[in-house]
């Protein structure tokens, strides 16, 4: 049995949010941002922060933030501009590809490895889902990640 499949169900994090999205999408290109948060996502908000990009897509501002993905910067991640993340942390690693999505139009999963501020491989993954008031704009960017310290 493949250890990444339990009872037929997706146990990574990022596929199963992937498959909400295109559930909550319908018929449009992307879903609305009112189809993620807190009480529709219980089990993964923790790990997901939403973006505003309709404002300034080249810096978007965190208007949400699960408690999780945000224990991992030392400040308030909600209020937040991409561009006053600090490096090497997981906020940072997971929005070095958020041009792409904003091109494209689709979400885009990446993973790896990072050093952190204490000298820590951190591995993670991740992804980024676009959200859209109208169905084919993008006002919002969804992101979700986990990751997990790699033994020295």
């Amino acid at each position: 049995m493949d250890d990444d499949i339990v009872y037929g169900k997706e146990r990574r994090m990022v596929l199963r949010i992937l498959e909400y999205w295109r559930e909550a999408r319908g018929e449009k290109p992307m879903p609305p941002p009112a189809a993620f948060d807190a009480e529709k996502l219980p089990d993964y908000w923790p790990f997901c922060f939403v973006l505003d990009v309709a404002k300034d897509p080249d810096n978007p501002e965190v208007v949400s933030a699960g408690r999780t993905v945000a224990s991992y910067v030392p400040y308030p991640l909600t209020g937040k501009r991409v561009a006053e993340f600090e490096p090497k942390t997981l906020p940072t690693e997971t929005v070095t590809y958020m041009g792409e999505v904003l091109r494209k139009k689709v979400p885009v999963s990446r993973g790896g490895t990072f050093r952190d501020a204490r000298g820590a491989t951190i591995l993670y993954r991740s992804i980024m889902l676009p959200l859209s008031e109208d169905g084919s704009s993008i006002t919002a960017l969804l992101v979700a990640a986990n990751c997990r310290e790699v033994p020295v």
